[in-house]
């Protein structure tokens, strides 16, 4: 009887595990932590989109003056709470940070969030509102670089090729396109999720943008998990291809996409010259 209870218990927390995993979209709404408890200089600011949401974003500034910036983009998977260790390796290396939260997560304006919906076309918005917040705001900036994670790499991919502004894009576990990922989900997870109807391919899916657009970036670097089932390092192998002249690629040993940053920390960037 024991026995029984200890592997049902077990096969219950598996399962849990892979949901979670295979979770398209997790908004959360409060922030467990903020970037003043580690001591990090930072403003609150707001983001007006182009269609006139309110997007809640975090303004890291450097000790010294700075003329760079790095805004990173999230996985879909929580809100900009999560992505304050990644903005204070940033700021080490001398870069003024934004990180903004999506239309429905953290304090940004509502959206409906359907949880089997693996991005929305609206969060392209989102992004492109960022980029011009810095623009019209920050006009002292020099250089504005973009870091995503997941849905956030393939958004910084596709909206940073598409903008003359962009200096230099990582791209942390991209998709290449819809419908491949689509595909990837149901191999591994055997799950089928929502993907947006009537969107832009060149705003929306990497390997269609780097085809037409990015003549302007300066380079692109793209990061896998050696380990990662859903963005294997083979197919960011032929999406950095595409472009193969300004991209650049390292897979983490032994990692998946939830381990990358992790693993590597920021030392990747030095080591590749990118920043």
């Amino acid at each position: 009887m024991k026995a029984n209870f200890f592997y049902n218990v077990v096969l219950v927390y598996f399962f849990i595990i892979i949901s979670l995993q295979s979770r398209a979209l997790n908004p959360r709404k409060d922030y467990p932590t903020t970037p003043d408890k580690f001591g990090l200089d930072y403003e609150e600011v707001t983001i007006v989109t182009s269609d006139k949401l309110y997007l809640n974003a975090w303004l890291y500034k450097t000790r010294s003056i700075s003329y760079k910036i790095v805004i990173i983009s999230g996985s879909g998977d929580g809100n900009m709470s999560d992505l304050i260790e990644i903005a204070s390796n940033f700021l080490s290396l001398g870069y003024n940070v934004l990180t903004y939260d999506y239309r429905g997560y953290g304090r940004s304006s509502p959206f409906e969030i359907d949880t089997n919906v693996y991005i929305y076309p609206q969060f392209e918005k989102d992004l492109s509102a960022a980029i011009d917040y810095v623009k019209k705001y920050h006009a002292k900036i020099k250089t504005i670089n973009l870091y995503g994670l997941e849905i956030g790499a393939a958004l910084s991919i596709t909206v940073g090729v598409n903008d003359n502004n962009i200096f230099r894009i990582i791209a942390d576990s991209p998709y290449s396109t819809l419908e491949s990922i689509k595909k990837r989900i149901k191999e591994v997870y055997s799950r089928e999720v929502i993907m947006p109807l009537g969107y832009d391919k060149y705003l929306l899916e990497p390997a269609f943008a780097l085809e037409k657009k990015g003549a302007t970036v300066n380079s692109i670097l793209f990061i896998s998990g050696e380990n990662d089932l859903l963005y294997a390092p083979k197919d960011i192998k032929e999406l950095s291809k595409i472009q193969k002249n300004r991209s650049k690629t390292y897979f983490v040993k032994n990692a998946n996409r939830k381990e990358t940053f992790i693993r590597i920390k920021m030392h990747i960037l030095k080591k590749f010259s990118l920043f």
